[in-house]
């Protein structure tokens, strides 16, 4: 692979990467602040959405709101081949001036149809959004978040190239699930006029449900680690700048200063959920100066945006977030799955590949790798074989380049009857162990038993029965304290072995393990594993369990070890030799 380590060319000249100084507070600093002169800046918003109908159009009437003139905002909606009606009713609702088929399985060959002809609403009258102009593209197949602004960036270069302005000055990304002030894309587009060194601009998020709290503010990538950071880490160029920061606002996230999360401020990442891209640098003048280019066609979803952000500073440009340019976001950790989790893993490895010299790079993926290597066996051995395998898949993943939607979350979802029915929990004398190791975790307990209570009253077959439950909880769960009887064990290593005995003596049937975390081994005893996200107790994961399939996994572990170490030795920088990634 050609090397990373030489900066792409780039259309303004490298940036200093100069802190921008933190503006103090003001009173005209909030959400009406006036805009500096008039606005004459394009602007491409893009959105994709897959089946997300209600939440997409709370957006599309953030957007209308915008104090930014909306008649300079071109809005194009990517429908990732929803199924829940979506397109229809965006049709029917906000009367597009097009909708536009793209008829490819790859975001990265794209075949835009001639638009529909257009025989909703009232032919002759504009989007009912008041924007510039409102299109749908309407994909064959879900492409992932990557793909489908992939899709956006391909249709706004072939769509606005020829429709007579030449194209946006900028394009604005943002998630189908989120809100915005009504000044979001004012103070972005401020931010990037102040210097056209500044490459991309991103919002400070906020909780969608508790507004007044910051989840997401500065993000550094750590070169030693591979990893992304709140704080930029001791060797860091801007170390020294987000200290003082830190010191002035409390920290770089929650509800303590608000008022000081003003101005902007250069990092090395902004999200996606409202990222302004200048369109030229992505471009690129097609000869000397090659531009950015579109996201890596691997990744399908996460980090994708990281990877964007870390190329625009290698060719020389200015990543910055604007405090004052707010978005409202589910935070992302309620988000996460074992098949998102995959994809954040796997594609941060192919990210780092593009900025880190070979000695960094193979060092950062050791560290890497070892950890994937640990904490497979650490979740086979706590009632996690699935997840320990998905562990296992995703650096195997990395070294044999596996890329596009190829996550698992593991077996099926089957409701919670059927599960323990499956598991041969129904029968007289059977015992059914939950592991509670959190707080609230009893509180979980309550609500599965009452679920299977309901579900058993209306389901249950002649001679089944109810199991006794049987709870196995750390001695730190105590709101509320766990029941008489509850088995309790303690962080050590010795205390969950001795509790191991009496697994052997009760032989429970099946151990239930909340959310996927578990620290009590349960070793000895249990055919069956029943995973119980608490938030949907009705439905749950079976999975077998035993000796044979673990002996089958540890056999599989030590050839993925072999594999992913000597992948760590000689892994290579990594240049795309397209303009996706």
């Amino acid at each position: 692979m050609p090397s990373a380590q030489t900066p792409n060319s780039c259309i303004a000249p490298p940036a200093v990467h100069r802190p921008v100084e933190v503006a103090p507070s003001t009173p005209d600093s909030g959400e009406h602040a006036p805009v500096a002169s008039t606005p004459t800046d394009r602007i491409c918003a893009l959105i994709v959405t897959w089946n997300r109908k209600a939440l997409v159009t709370n957006v599309l009437n953030a957007l209308s709101r915008q104090t930014y003139p909306t008649k300079l905002i071109d809005l194009v909606i990517v429908d990732n081949a929803g199924t829940d009606g979506t397109l229809d009713h965006l049709v029917s609702s906000i009367n597009p001036e097009r909708v536009i088929d793209n008829r490819t399985e790859l975001a990265r060959e794209p075949r835009f149809d001639t638009p529909r002809p257009r025989t909703w609403g009232n032919p002759a009258a504009p989007n009912s959004l008041g924007l510039a102009s409102v299109t749908i593209v309407r994909n064959q197949a879900n492409l992932g978040g990557c793909g489908g602004f992939n899709t956006g960036f391909a249709f706004v270069e072939h769509w606005f190239g020829k429709s007579g302005f030449g194209g946006p000055d900028y394009v604005w990304l943002v998630d189908d699930d989120i809100d915005l002030p009504t000044d979001t894309l004012q103070h972005l587009v401020e931010t990037m006029r102040s210097d056209p060194a500044v490459g991309l601009v991103g919002s400070r998020t906020c909780d969608i449900n508790d507004r007044a709290r910051t989840i997401e503010t500065t993000i550094y990538f750590n070169s030693a680690t591979g990893a992304m950071q709140d704080d930029a880490p001791p060797h860091h160029p801007r170390h020294d700048h987000h200290k003082k920061w830190i010191q002035s606002v409390g920290g770089p996230r929650g509800q303590g200063g608000p008022d000081g999360y003003r101005g902007a401020m250069d990092v090395d990442v902004v999200s996606a959920c409202s990222m302004l891209a200048r369109w030229k640098a992505v471009l690129g003048d097609g000869g000397k100066h090659p531009g950015v280019g579109f996201w890596d066609h691997r990744y399908f979803i996460y980090c994708d945006d990281a990877d964007w952000c870390l190329r625009f500073a290698k060719a020389g440009y200015r990543v910055v977030l604007n405090l004052n340019a707010v978005v409202y976001h589910t935070p992302w950790n309620l988000k996460l799955t074992p098949a998102r989790i995959y994809y954040a893993n796997r594609n941060r490895m192919w990210m780092v590949q593009k900025v880190l010299p070979t000695p960094a790079l193979r060092s950062v993926t050791e560290q890497v790798m070892r950890g994937f290597l640990f904490d497979a066996l650490h979740a086979a051995a706590h009632r996690r074989l699935f997840h320990a395998d998905i562990i296992l898949n995703t650096g195997l993943d990395v070294v044999n380049g596996v890329a596009g939607k190829t996550g698992s979350d593991g077996p099926p979802p089957m409701p919670i009857l059927h599960a323990l029915r499956a598991a041969g929990c129904l029968r007289h004398g059977a015992r059914v162990a939950v592991i509670c190791n959190v707080h609230d975790s009893m509180n979980w307990v309550e609500a599965l038993k009452l679920q299977v209570a309901a579900a058993f009253a209306s389901g249950g077959e002649p001679g089944e029965v109810l199991p006794e439950w049987q709870i196995i909880a750390r001695n730190d769960v105590n709101t509320p304290p766990p029941p008489p009887g509850a088995v309790i064990y303690g962080r050590h290593l010795k205390s969950r072995l001795k509790k191991q005995l009496w697994l052997l003596r009760s032989r429970p049937s099946a151990v239930i393990v909340f959310d996927q975390i578990n620290d009590f081994p349960v070793l000895l005893a249990a055919r069956h594993t029943l995973h119980v996200d608490h938030r949907k107790p009705d439905q749950v994961q079976l999975e077998r369990d035993g000796w044979t399939r673990r002996l089958a996994f540890l056999l599989r572990w030590f050839k993925a070890r072999r594999s992913l170490l000597g992948y760590a030795r000689r892994v290579e920088p990594f240049r795309s030799a397209t303009r996706y990634g």
